[in-house]
Order: C-alpha cells, then structure tokens, then sequence
C-alpha cells in the first residue's frame, strides 16, 4: 500500500514499518538524492517524504514545464516514529528516537530524542535528560 519513486536510492533498515499510503520520492535523476531509513522505524499512514520540489520560477511556462529544484536527502535515524499524514521536506534529518506529531509538515531537521508537532513542525518537548 505504499508508493515509491526512484527505489534504488530508497534505503531501508531493519524492522522498519511503513503504513498504507506512504509516498517516498526519491530523486530519479543520476545526480539526484534519496532517503534513508534507519532501523526501526515506524512509519504511520500516509506519509510523504520529498527530496525535491517543482521550480516555479517563470509565471509564463506551465509549472509542469519546469522541471525541479536541486535535491537534497532525507534521513530518519534509529528508533524514531514518524506519525500519520506528516510531510517531509527536502534536507530533513529526523533524529535518533524522535517522534513526529501525526499531521505536521516537517521543514527542519529535528534533534535526537526530540517529539515535534504542527505546520510547520517545532519542538514541543527535548526527552534527552
């Protein structure tokens, strides 16, 4: 139940679990970036990760027409839960035992242990101590 762009730059650990309507693009172009999930993992409905995003620079050309931005990786450390229907953006590193709020919209790399949440995600409570 889950979608997947460019699988060869797609990494996945061990004990990693990825609920139905996932999404992950990764970028399938020959100097493009991917995403890497760590072990352990899990993953709830509908989550999308993506490395790159539409240009949009021209008004006068169709955005179709375009082509995208420069990608940038993505990666989940160990142990972290990711919740359903969040978005990660591109460059995003979601740290080592996090938790990311079901719903939020991931534009920054969260630190170990941390638990984020919102639109866009922030840190609602550092479980490092």
């Amino acid at each position: 139940g889950a979608f997947a762009v460019a699988c060869s730059k797609i990494s996945l650990g061990k004990r990693v679990i990825i609920r139905p309507n996932t999404m992950l693009f990764a970028d399938p172009r020959d100097n493009g970036f991917g995403i890497t999930i760590e072990d352990d993992v899990m993953i709830g409905s509908g989550v999308h990760f993506y490395v790159h995003n539409h240009v949009h620079k021209n008004k006068s050309i169709p955005i179709i027409n375009q082509g995208y931005t420069d990608s940038k990786p993505i990666l989940v450390k160990k142990g972290s839960w990711i919740g359903a229907n969040v978005i990660i953006l591109p460059g995003v590193t979601i740290g080592r035992n996090s938790v990311v709020g079901a719903g939020s919209i991931v534009t920054k790399s969260v630190s170990d242990h941390s638990i984020v949440a919102g639109n866009p995600a922030v840190v609602i409570e550092d479980t490092s101590t």
